[in-house]
């Protein structure tokens, strides 16, 4: 690939990925699953990817119709008409096939998720958020990369449980009043498009004094939410540690004979958690637009 431009480059390694997917297809096709289950989630409309999650009505396949939308999940790349481009497409759900076809599967796997990290390098290269976005949609329009990114899951051995469940949390970074103020300096030279830059440098001039005038040991915390999201608790019986979390993009395939207990993915928000939903972590508010919080002492 080193004569190859970088976009050249990028669509020679779409071409690679896309070829071994056809051929896990295939193979998933001929195995046949002992038992396939999927659950499908609403499209997020174009516009409305940053509107809060009050309900997620989530759909389920069985059998053949879930083996069939595993495999377009798998392959799915690109952005759908209407939708927004800022907001992946999740399948969550799990396939188990026969303890015996790991042999084919596990080598077949790997060599995916190897053209999938090769392709996020050569994103990575391009430079910054601007020149990777120009690449990849200048090469690949309409390509959603995360989607490529996400690496397909094998999981071999003895299950317990397999459980679906739904994470919301926030994401708590602690930092001191100079690295807030740092980080405020360098957002000056960041104007949004809908800006004035007099306007926004005065903002953050007040943004600045405002830090300044807390005392230097103060409690400061960024505190975003983490968008909405469905994961797979696993129990183990035959390894340590016996517990396991993973995400639930895309549906994982499980090589075993024995068929392990499943709670299914439900409708979002669960019912013994709704009126749970209001309850505050606490902290004052000191910059809204960086989600920042002082907490006392």
């Amino acid at each position: 690939m080193d004569t190859f431009t970088p976009t050249a480059a990028l669509r020679q390694q779409m071409l690679v990925l896309e070829d071994a997917l056809a051929h896990l297809a295939r193979l998933l096709a001929q195995l046949e699953p002992l038992e396939a289950h999927v659950y499908p989630l609403p499209a997020v409309p174009l516009g409305k990817e940053h509107d809060p999650i009050d309900t997620i009505e989530v759909g389920y396949l069985s059998g053949e119709a879930a083996l069939t939308a595993t495999l377009a999940a798998y392959q799915d790349h690109s952005a759908r008409p209407g939708c927004s481009t800022k907001a992946t497409h999740r399948l969550p759900g799990w396939l188990r096939f026969p303890a015996a076809s790991a042999g084919q599967l596990a080598p077949l796997i790997e060599e995916i998720n190897g053209h999938k990290l090769t392709f996020k390098t050569l994103v990575q290269a391009a430079g910054g958020r601007d020149e990777k976005f120009e690449l990849v949609h200048s090469a690949l329009p309409g390509v959603i990369t995360l989607q490529v990114y996400r690496k397909l899951t094998l999981l071999q051995g003895e299950l317990h449980s397999l459980g679906f469940t739904w994470a919301d949390k926030q994401s708590i970074s602690r930092l001191t009043r100079e690295q807030v103020l740092e980080m405020l300096e360098h957002s000056r030279r960041y104007v949004p498009a809908l800006s004035d830059n007099e306007e926004w440098s005065k903002m953050v001039d007040q943004e600045v004094y405002d830090i300044r005038r807390l005392p230097a040991d103060v409690e400061l915390r960024i505190r975003r939410p983490v968008k909405t999201h469905p994961m797979i608790n696993l129990l183990w019986q035959d390894r340590e540690p016996r517990k396991q979390q993973l995400k639930a993009s895309l549906p994982l395939l499980l090589c075993s004979d024995t068929q392990p207990s499943v709670t299914h993915l439900g409708h979002y928000p669960p019912k013994l958690r709704q009126a749970r939903r209001d309850r505050k972590i606490g902290g004052e508010a000191i910059i809204e637009r960086l989600h920042l919080y002082r907490f006392q002492g």
